[in-house]
């Protein structure tokens, strides 16, 4: 399919601060927001078509009003990340400097867009004209700004939202209510709050006394001499690619492994694993770590509206000749596994106090390192900020974290047919990208052909 040639007219970057007065104070930042490994910036974009075309209505003026009367209740979000007095520690200065914004006009429509390169779902390959502010790598962390936001204004009278959150102060769940706020404000600006009231409350999460690790953290690098950051063109220049799974071919994929009892998370994530780890050719071992919220599951628990990072990263770590020559069951048994053990009520404290004891850590493993993470529970599509549900709305491309090529993620995702179902989001080398997809496939097909011979 062709490359769809657009000009996009992008304005000067400013500098959106809360509408009101906000305290001007530090605040503290638990160990998990700060975790080595999650130092990055997580981008997401979102589609609309033109519903309202008055002048009152412009998407950029709306979404800046949004932004920065939001901003008075998440104001924590429009300071700066300082360094701490601790090695690899920071300190949220709620300073009220701002975050950035930008205004475009692109010379295209929404129809040119979802009909060419396999439509508008992500990763866009024109990610880079609708967030020019995109951050790669462990980047722009300290006395930067938290979030970066681009409203790109469609010739058809849609829009393209695209924006970018530094990771260290909060997690897709925080992001998800925060930009939901946003949209509130947007259709309703005299409101007085947002519906969910955010909440800091990061002490709940400080190192106990005395500090007690009472789980291993294979999940972390011990070097003492840990490899310097990777540069931004190591993940650059990896290729970003989706694969689309149907809902009827995540049931054949379960069907082969444990049937409809399968979590629909470990069957792909088991598949995208194995299929990873033959293709990078890796002999020694691999891991497999993935994202688990504690809200609602961890002591002590999170009050509503906590918007900081909740999540724990555990691991597993498997000879990467026995993860390939086994069936796909046993690498979900995997998973199975450390989801009990990761689900456990006190590992959250047991990481918080690990991090206390031995400092900020990277995650470990190398080239052999796979991190999976399932936002597709969260409806980024339906935020509606006056124009009604979106295209599509979510992240806008692979993870980065401190490896290059490490994070997956899981977005819900609807095909241009119309067709529900997962979308997997990753980045490999050029090299092994089409025999990656090619293996997916040929294992996804089997698993149909094979749930057809046995009804």
């Amino acid at each position: 399919m062709a490359t769809l040639k657009f000009s996009v007219m992008v304005g000067e970057a400013e500098l959106i601060s809360p509408e009101l007065p906000t305290p001007a104070e530090f605040k503290y930042l638990s160990n998990l927001d700060i975790q080595t490994g999650l130092l990055g910036h997580i981008p997401f974009i979102h589609y609309y078509n033109s519903q309202k075309t008055s002048k009152q209505h412009d998407p950029v003026t709306v979404l800046r009003r949004a932004l920065s009367k939001a901003l008075v209740h998440y104001y924590p979000l429009a300071g700066r990340l300082r360094p701490g007095h601790e090695k690899g520690k920071f300190l949220m200065d709620c300073c009220a400097e701002g975050v950035v914004f930008r205004a475009a006009d692109a010379d295209v429509t929404l129809e040119q867009l979802k009909n060419v390169s396999g439509g508008i779902r992500p990763p866009s390959p024109y990610l880079s004209k609708f967030l020019v502010d995109d951050v790669w790598g462990g980047n722009f962390i300290t006395n930067s700004p938290l979030l970066r936001m681009q409203v790109t204004r469609l010739r058809c009278g849609g829009f393209v939202l695209g924006y970018t959150v530094n990771h260290c102060v909060c997690d897709a769940c925080g992001i998800f209510q925060f930009i939901r706020a946003v949209a509130e404000f947007a259709r309703e600006p005299n409101r007085s709050g947002p519906t969910q009231q955010p909440v800091w409350s990061r002490e709940l999460l400080r190192p106990r006394n005395p500090l007690r690790s009472s789980f291993s953290h294979p999940e972390y690098n011990m070097d003492p001499n840990p490899n310097d950051p990777a540069p931004e063109s190591d993940f650059r220049n990896l290729t970003q690619f989706s694969i689309f799974f149907t809902r009827s071919e995540i049931s054949a994929l379960k069907s082969q492994i444990n049937g409809p009892k399968t979590p629909t998370f470990d069957a792909i994530t088991a598949l995208l694993w194995r299929v990873r780890t033959r293709v990078l050719g890796l002999r020694s071992e691999t891991r497999l770590f993935f994202a688990v919220d504690t809200r609602g599951r961890h002591q002590p628990l999170l009050p509503a509206g906590y918007y900081g990072v909740a999540i724990i990263i555990p691991c597993t770590i498997v000879p990467a000749k026995q993860l390939v020559s086994r069936p796909l069951s046993f690498a979900a048994g995997l998973i199975s596994e450390l989801k009990r053990y990761g689900s456990h009520k006190d590992y959250r404290a047991s990481v918080v106090d690990f991090v206390e004891a031995h400092g900020p850590r990277g995650l470990s493993g190398g080239e052999g390192a796979f991190a999976v993470s399932d936002v597709s529970k969260l409806k980024f599509a339906d935020v509606d900020f006056g124009w009604g549900p979106g295209v599509y709305g979510g992240l806008a491309r692979a993870g980065t974290a401190d490896i290059p090529g490490m994070v997956a993620f899981l977005v819900g995702y609807k095909r241009e047919d119309g067709v529900d179902g997962l979308l997997a989001l990753l980045s490999l080398p050029r090299g092994t990208v089409d025999a990656f997809k090619d293996e997916v496939r040929n294992v996804i097909n089997g698993c149909k052909m094979r749930s057809r011979l046995e009804s």
